[in-house]
């Protein structure tokens, strides 16, 4: 499969494209604009459009090169081979000249990914916001943001869009994850970077695929074979689906049964309502993936200390929006929120006894949540702060509120993000990739196995830049920590990720220690971007240096021990904090996983369990938020493995 598509001809790769508009007068492709970087060492190419037959002639750098346009009049350049160096000026001439100004030639990447590698700076990346956004003066680096689009097939061209510097001002809007990576790569380098930024939350792996490398795929196959690539039938469908997103909101705020019923009053009757203990998600509550309104209720105890004093009410809520009431009076509202939220409870509303505090939430992302496993909400109140803990069982109805319109997703269709976001800028000259996705694919790990691989295939292929490289963060940890070791979607993901490390000039950052259980975008992007430089300094730029944590390179079975070996031990395997090994699992015949104890070795891990006289396999920080502290001593993490997987045939 890989010859084949790796002989796929350029000629027809630009047949199954569409073109934006038939100007024909001298125009550039629009990724080609002033303060752009054009990579180094190699042909870069240059293309655009103007009158059939003319000749045009690009003057930069002190070259001058020529090309003649086709029937249809496209046009490429392909640039002498240039040192890091500008800023320069560069003048295309046919009928008219066009003069872009301040272009710079180093480093260029693409960033792409779902919405972690979309998370901005001004998104907030920790409590060193701001004086990162304050110190973000960089005239070296330089982004373009590719224009959001989606398209049924590629599109030849897109949107007009520019390249920009890297300012306080402009760094609020970009890659939080790759403004990071390139500030890095700028510094040790010392030439200028280019980022082609094209990134959408939610997104999967396949929606970044062309449909003929997808079509090879069994399990899309049979639906690619009835995909409608209509231009004008996908814009309809984009149109119907942006205006339930547009009125989904209006609908929610009037909507307000629940506020006619007296929901929030203490004297309502919610005994009919499903029972759900705390902390209370969608999923417990049987309604996962659902997009609306939910009444929440809670009836907590006060003694008589608490009768009308001022206090505070704290929780964690994940929710577009959710409106607190306390003894019917509505003490807070939020905007979208995914954390654990304060609210001032005003004095006089307590009262002995039974009070409810009563959560309307509306959800359209994610799955909406009322508390979380790490933290206990409470009411608080009184000079010595007294709490009351409002764990135990909450009342949820999801029905009282009128039906709203559900996820469209029509961002997320297989190839959509291909065509509408990636076709586009094929074959700008680029050093290779940074991807940061695999939220959307955690579902289907065993999958992502293949479709990761052949993603990686397919844009290698269409870019015929040979065999760059593709650098790729694996998943952070997220949700809460378990009381005992198990199956796991999320470590699956990981190792799909893992064994994806076997395609060549592939790299991988972890991010298995820099993640957060509340949240599935941790605000840790600085080391995320710190991460894929080293896998870059290795995989794009042959440096010597240590690039990754410990990874398991094989194992041995000593009786009631085994032994596991890695490579990337750099100067020597550490426990992070100088604490006890965690995060081993054992198994004997019977398949069932036991924490276990593990004995740093030198340059290998002894792990053992009392009792369990002959283990089978071993697994390491395996489960979606993992405990594990080994690293290496140059600071990075260790993967997380299994014995008993896939990976375990090619040690």
């Amino acid at each position: 499969m890989r010859n084949r598509f790796l002989l796929f001809p350029l000629s027809l790769i630009f047949n199954l494209t569409l073109t934006h508009g038939q100007d024909k007068s001298l125009r550039l492709a629009s990724i080609f604009s002033d303060h752009m970087v054009i990579q180094q060492g190699m042909h870069a190419p240059i293309w655009g459009y103007a009158k059939p037959g003319s000749m045009v002639t690009i003057d930069f750098a002190g070259f001058k090169t020529q090309a003649r346009t086709d029937e249809k009049g496209k046009w490429m350049v392909k640039m002498p081979i240039l040192n890091a160096g500008g800023p320069y000026n560069m003048t295309v001439t046919a009928e008219k000249t066009l003069t872009l100004q301040d272009v710079m030639v180093g480093e260029v990447w693409v960033a792409s990914g779902q919405s972690n590698m979309e998370w901005t700076v001004g998104m907030g990346i920790g409590p060193d916001t701001e004086k990162e956004k304050a110190a973000a003066a960089h005239p070296g680096i330089r982004f373009f943001v590719v224009p959001r689009e989606t398209a049924a097939a590629p599109l030849e061209d897109m949107a007009p869009g520019s390249w920009q510097t890297v300012s306080p001002e402009s760094v609020t809007q970009l890659s939080a994850v790759a403004y990071f990576f390139a500030r890095q790569l700028h510094q040790d380098k010392k030439v200028a970077v280019g980022i082609v930024s094209s990134s959408w939350g939610a997104t999967s792996a396949q929606a970044w695929m062309s449909a003929e490398m997808l079509s090879t795929h069994p399990d899309f196959r049979e639906r690619m074979a009835t995909f409608d690539h209509d231009p004008a039938h996908w814009a309809e469908t984009v149109r119907r689906n942006l205006e339930n997103d547009r009125t989904r909101d209006s609908l929610a705020n009037a909507s307000i049964n629940g506020l006619r019923m007296g929901v929030p009053l203490t004297g309502f009757g919610d005994t009919g309502w499903q029972t759900v203990d705390y902390p209370v998600d969608m999923d417990k509550a049987g309604r996962s993936g659902f997009w609306g309104i939910s009444w929440f209720r809670h009836h907590v105890t006060l003694d008589a200390d608490g009768k009308g004093m001022a206090g505070k009410l704290k929780i964690f809520l994940r929710a577009r929006e959710a409106r607190v009431y306390v003894n019917g009076i509505p003490i807070g509202t939020t905007g979208q929120v995914e954390k654990e939220t304060e609210f001032s409870i005003p004095k006089g509303l307590l009262r002995a006894g039974d009070n409810i505090v009563c959560i309307r939430m509306y959800q359209h992302w994610g799955i909406g949540l009322v508390g979380s496993a790490v933290t206990t909400p409470v009411i608080s109140y009184g000079a010595r702060s007294r709490e009351i803990p409002l764990t135990g069982s909450w009342r949820v109805n999801h029905d009282l509120e009128a039906a709203l319109p559900q996820m469209q997703g029509f961002y997320n269709q297989p190839t959509v993000q291909f065509n509408g976001r990636i076709a586009p800028i094929i074959p700008y000259g680029i050093r290779g990739v940074i991807w940061y996705q695999g939220e959307s694919n955690a579902g289907m790990p065993v999958q992502y196995r293949t479709l990761f691989p052949m993603l990686i295939q397919d844009w290698r292929m269409r870019w015929q830049q040979g065999i760059f490289p593709f650098l790729f963060v694996q998943l952070a940890n997220f949700r809460e920590k378990r009381d005992a070791p198990g199956e796991d979607l999320w470590a699956e993901l990981r190792e799909a990720q893992t064994l994806t490390l076997q395609q060549p000039a592939t790299g991988m950052a972890s991010a298995i220690d820099i993640g957060d259980a509340l949240d599935i975008h941790p605000r840790n992007k600085l080391d995320v971007g710190r991460r894929l430089r080293l896998a870059a300094g290795k995989v794009a730029y042959g440096e010597d240096i240590v690039h990754a944590g410990p990874t398991f390179s094989g194992y041995t079975i000593n009786g009631d021990t085994i032994q596991v070996r890695f490579t990337n031990v750099g100067s020597g395997l550490t426990i992070k904090n100088g604490e006890k090994l965690r995060g081993f699992a054992l198994a004997g015949a019977d398949k069932t996983f036991h924490w276990a104890e593990a004995i740093l070795h030198g340059e290998t891990i002894k792990v053992y369990k009392p009792g369990l006289s002959r283990p089978v396999t071993v697994r390491y920080a395996w489960e979606s938020n993992p405990d594990g502290n080994l690293y290496n001593r140059e600071g990075l993490p260790a993967i997380p493995f299994r014995t008993d997987g896939p990976a375990s045939a090619f040690r």
